[in-house]
């Protein structure tokens, strides 16, 4: 079984950044569950700071 985690840039508080940003990440989703993997999200959290980015933790798992 291969497990891993994967840190995905998810959203933005920028309206229009965030369509881009979510649309990035459903990509990269959608070729890790096309690859055979199962897909759980784990936390979503912003760093401190002035970045206005939106990240999501994920576990990859391949049995």
């Amino acid at each position: 079984m291969i497990k891993e985690l994967v840190t995905l840039k998810t959203g933005n508080t920028s309206w229009w950044k965030n369509i881009k940003y979510r649309r990035e990440a459903a990509s990269s989703i959608r070729e890790f569950r096309k690859s055979g993997f199962k897909i759980k999200k784990i936390k979503t959290y912003r760093l401190d700071g002035a970045n206005s980015l939106i990240y999501s933790d994920y576990w990859l798992l391949k049995i």
